[in-house]
């Protein structure tokens, strides 16, 4: 063989190598879009950036705020954006309704429904709103699962004063005083923000403890993503859950570091209080296991939804969940 053909097939050996490299250290772009606007609530994905962790897993990853779980769900079912973070009830209407998407992560295993009042009016059963009045805002899941759950819960309806308002004007109802109780609150974020704008101790009562066990938010992603780069998933699954990891054991430094990268979004003591709310939630419900679902909880939701009417019908378990991207 001539030197020259020795040269020409070592240049093209170290061009291989060189792509096969290039291959094996590019990173994967993954967008992920939340539901709403940025929140204390979405600290873990925070510090997870913040970190390096998505990094450290190979992946750009860019995260982005939402205009709530409906949105969120159509752009990745569109291809817009990889990933969602979004309740578990919208993904199920959004996958019974043929959206070609899949949860591959179940991330918060009780729904952070809830109820809050000021502290003069009583609120520890569900029993305390009879003779109240209570705001139940038309969009809210709380709207459409109220007569079961009035029903389960013995609540004489006819001794509950409903006032149906805009989303925008339930917090004034109740710092004005036009309402006694918030029935559709997220403990998880909209709490901690009534709660930085009154005085004394706020009541809450979880739905969740009421007969009403569903499960809460969820990582969603297409079916094209998942049957075309599932290691993608994986890496973005693992880094996520350094940071949900973080999150729970340093709750105060995590809400530090996400004030800090969202300024403008977020203050200091209210996104502690979120996240310390957030962390009281990833702690309740089974399994015990981060990112994990099981049968039994997501049998329960489904349930509960067609049972109250939020739901007509109910596809296997395998249509809406999956474990199998959860290191």
């Amino acid at each position: 063989m001539s030197k020259i053909r020795i040269v020409s097939l070592s240049l093209a050996s170290a061009v291989l190598a060189a792509g096969f490299a290039n291959m094996a250290t590019a990173a994967d772009d993954i967008s992920l879009r939340l539901n709403w606007k940025m929140k204390g609530e979405f600290t873990p994905f925070v510090v997870a950036a913040q970190k390096g962790y998505f990094k450290a897993e190979g992946l750009n990853v860019t995260v982005n705020e939402g205009r709530g779980a409906t949105q969120a769900l159509q752009t990745v079912a569109s291809g817009q954006d990889d990933i969602a973070y979004v309740p578990s009830i919208q993904t199920i209407k959004a996958i019974n309704k043929g959206m070609p998407v899949k949860v591959v992560a179940t991330v918060v295993k009780l729904d952070p429904m809830g109820m809050v009042s000021k502290s003069k009016i009583p609120l520890s059963k569900p029993k305390d709103l009879e003779g109240r009045t209570v705001e139940i805002s038309p969009v809210s899941t709380l709207h459409q699962i109220w007569d079961a759950f009035a029903k389960k819960n013995n609540i004489n309806v006819s001794k509950v004063k409903v006032v149906r308002a805009a989303p925008s004007a339930r917090f004034n109802l109740l710092l004005s005083d036009k309402v006694d109780i918030l029935g559709d609150v997220f403990l998880t974020n909209e709490y901690p923000v009534l709660q930085s704008k009154v005085k004394g101790k706020m009541n809450t009562l979880r739905v969740a403890d009421w007969g009403f066990q569903l499960l809460g938010y969820t990582l969603v992603a297409n079916n094209k993503l998942i049957s075309g780069n599932p290691g993608a998933i994986k890496k973005f699954n693992a880094a996520a859950m350094k940071g949900f990891q973080f999150t729970l054991d340093h709750p105060d430094e995590a809400a530090a570091i996400a004030a800090k990268a969202h300024p403008n979004a977020l203050k200091l003591e209210t996104t502690k209080m979120q996240v310390a709310q957030l962390v009281d939630f990833l702690k309740r419900g089974k399994p015990a296991q981060m990112f994990v679902g099981d049968d039994a909880g997501w049998k329960r939701t489904l349930g509960v939804l067609k049972s109250s009417g939020v739901i007509s019908n109910q596809k296997a378990l395998g249509d809406y969940y999956t474990n199998a991207f959860v290191p």
